[in-house]
């Protein structure tokens, strides 16, 4: 979650959904959807009650290493951390080659030895595992991001997520960026008038 933001690090999610569940969990499973159409309640009360009956772990990639080794990479790291946490918490071997991992989009973990693993486009439509995984990614980094909200003032990020909308953009041109802004990516650049580094 955050690859569009302009600020902080990227943050992925990884879940294990229980092979027997309790009618009241099946239901929960239901409202499951891709992360951004949900409310933020809602989204808060489905990452809470996966988080009860699943395993999950939840990976980041910093702003620095978004920067350094671009966005679409970075992602794919804290995704990866992400399937580690989880691995831990479940007492699972890592390094089993009977897991297998499904991810939303188009790329898998690159040189990813530990099982097999899928790419799935639009995948939160028809996995409950990548869409409960979205959930918990967006929960976590929004809330991450209203705590940074209160220490920068000025750039909408407790509404816009540090995405680049009208108020966030008018927020970098007049206050300038801060260590939070992503420093390669083309919009930051843009509204302060900077080549690219």
């Amino acid at each position: 979650m955050g690859r569009g933001s302009l600020i902080s690090s990227v943050v992925g999610g990884a879940v294990c959904i229980p092979k027997t569940l309790s009618r009241k969990q099946k239901k929960l499973l239901d409202w499951l959807d891709d992360s951004k159409k949900l409310s933020a309640p809602v989204r808060e009360e489905l990452a809470q009650a996966i988080q009860d009956f699943c395993w999950t772990g939840i990976g980041e990639a910093t702003k620095a290493e978004v920067d350094e080794m671009n966005v679409h990479y970075a992602s794919l790291l804290a995704l990866y951390r992400a399937f580690q946490q989880l691995c831990e918490r479940a007492g699972l071997c890592a390094v089993s080659s009977d897991l297998f991992l499904v991810m939303d989009g188009k790329a898998v973990i690159p040189d990813f030895r530990q099982g097999i693993q899928r790419a799935i486009i639009k995948g939160d439509g028809c996995s409950a595992a990548i869409a409960a995984a979205s959930v918990i990614a967006k929960h976590h980094r929004d809330s991450m991001v209203k705590r940074m909200a209160l220490e920068y003032p000025g750039y909408g990020w407790m509404e816009n997520m540090g995405y680049p909308t009208p108020a966030h953009l008018k927020g970098i041109r007049e206050l300038g960026i801060t260590p939070l802004h992503r420093k390669n990516f083309k919009k930051v650049h843009e509204q302060l008038k900077l080549p690219l580094a």
